[in-house]
């Protein structure tokens, strides 16, 4: 897989922030998530994107391409329900697909619909499949399997991330499957977390941890909404 192709998969996703005023929820939402590897966050949304802050202090949100502070776990909303690292600032918000994020776990739908809002034209309406969050009318994106992709990782400690294995490796098999245009069709790699649960029962990938080395990542807009 070329660099170049490689480079359009993550640059080409088209933005869809929501505003405001065109977010509603269908009621008050929960305190608390939990990512694919156990870890809980405490929940605090008001007029911006719900903010996360992990209960283990040892976690820190870390962008690597953020060249100034405001790195943040936010929660996005998509065809999967997402915890994202996210670069706030007073002035910007800055959504980089090639930033850690992992999905919300789930036990039960009544982990994930809670979460149900409607944002521009699309209402989300998540339930729990194969221990995740997910709205099951939406379009699967580039951005929802990069997610898929990044469940079994640990969160990074150090940077470059984007070109560290697993994940540099994980991207190459997205590209793979995604290709380079916004309208393409995509489908999960196999050694990624999967929509459905295997036909034979077999449960999702151990945690592995990432590696130090490689370069920088490259700016990457986003079809997901903030909530905002």
């Amino acid at each position: 897989m070329s660099r170049i192709r490689l480079f359009a998969l993550i640059t080409l996703l088209p933005a869809a922030v929501a505003c405001s005023s065109s977010g509603s929820s269908s009621g008050s939402y929960p305190t608390k998530v939990t990512d694919t590897l156990g870890h809980v966050f405490d929940v605090a949304c008001s007029n911006g994107p719900c903010v996360l802050t992990p209960e283990d202090p040892t976690l820190k949100p870390l962008a690597c391409d953020s060249v100034a502070s405001g790195d943040t776990f936010v929660l996005l909303w998509s065809r999967i329900l997402t915890i994202h690292v996210l670069i706030l600032s007073a002035d910007a918000i800055e959504l980089n697909a090639g930033e850690p994020g992992h999905p919300v776990a789930c036990a039960s739908d009544a982990d994930c619909t809670p979460w149900n809002a409607s944002f521009g034209t699309t209402n989300y309406q998540y339930t729990c499949s194969n221990g995740i969050c997910q709205d099951t009318a939406v379009s699967l994106t580039a951005e929802d399997v990069i997610t898929l992709c990044q469940a079994d990782i640990r969160w990074p400690t150090t940077c470059p991330y984007i070109a560290t294995e697993p994940f540099a490796s994980r991207l190459v098999e997205v590209a793979a499957t995604c290709g380079a245009t916004t309208t393409a069709i995509c489908s999960v790699p196999a050694d990624c977390w999967q929509l459905t649960p295997a036909a034979d029962g077999g449960g999702q990938p151990a945690p592995v941890t990432p590696a130090d080395g490689g370069a920088q990542s490259a700016p990457v807009d986003s079809s997901v909404d903030l909530g905002l």
